[in-house]
């Protein structure tokens, strides 16, 4: 997200206190020429803290947009002079890469970036990133349309999430069948970035599945979200906990500003 915070915060160093929600507005319509969408809508809200280069809180909020990819990242050969003691994210009702995304929230602590490169140019590159929290949430017809965007296999597909697990159904075109498939299960968080389901159940055409039939189909749908190889977040998130909640996924857990690759 250094395309989002490419100018965030330089012209707090030249501008007085009246400046600053001039500065919010510039900062936002640089970061939403930076989204794509008819109907996005950015905010930036920034607390300094004296004029040493510090602020105490940086607030970023953005809502309708699609990207795809992670647009923020540290550069760790820049100077950390420069402190964000408190760095919000709040974005909602966007697509990353073909999943949208109900909401998410981070709050990361202690972030550095290089003052003199803000004071010289006007410009924020981030240099080290702390480690906050995060949560994320995702509807059952949202990742609907995710999974027939991402397994060929599956042609038609129903998610219900009730009850602490989660219900994939619909019909599937495999390698070697062709068949109408149940699974119930729950899911789980493996390596903090990989969302797979377990404990499952498994039917074909209404038939419990054969242990390898079963192990097939399970092979083919997990990992049904993977943050980092689909959605390309470079551990950004690393998720320890997953709620199943009515229609609805909340997965939690710590989250920090990756490095550029």
């Amino acid at each position: 997200m250094n395309v989002l915070l490419l100018g965030l915060f330089g012209g707090l160093f030249l501008f007085g206190g009246s400046q600053v929600r001039r500065f919010e507005s510039e900062a936002a319509k640089e970061i939403a020429s930076k989204l794509s969408g008819p109907e996005k809508r950015v905010s930036v809200k920034v607390r300094p803290a004296g004029l040493s280069g510090a602020l105490a809180s940086a607030t970023i909020q953005a809502s309708r947009f699609e990207t795809e990819g992670l647009p923020l990242f540290t550069e760790p050969d820049r100077s950390t002079r420069g402190v964000v003691h408190e760095l919000r994210i709040r974005l909602s009702d966007f697509s990353l890469r073909g999943l949208r995304i109900e909401q998410l929230s981070a709050t990361i602590p202690d972030c550095r970036f290089d003052y003199a490169l803000a004071v010289r140019r006007h410009q924020i590159r981030l240099s080290r990133s702390g480690v906050g929290q995060g949560t994320v949430s995702l509807l059952a017809e949202d990742l609907e349309r995710y999974v027939l965007r991402k397994f060929s296999e599956i042609k038609r597909v129903e998610i219900e999430i009730s009850g602490g697990r989660l219900r994939v159904s619909g019909y599937g075109e495999f390698l070697i069948v062709s068949t109408n498939f149940d699974v119930d299960a729950t899911l789980r968080a493996v390596e903090g970035t990989r969302f797979v389901l377990e404990d499952a159940k498994v039917r074909f055409d209404g038939r419990e599945a054969e242990p390898l039939a079963r192990d097939a189909l399970l092979g083919t749908l997990n990992p049904i979200v993977d943050l980092d190889q689909d959605l390309e977040l470079h551990g950004a998130i690393l998720v320890d906990r997953i709620v199943l909640e009515e229609g609805r996924i909340v997965a939690s857990g710590t989250t920090r500003i990756p490095i550029k690759p």
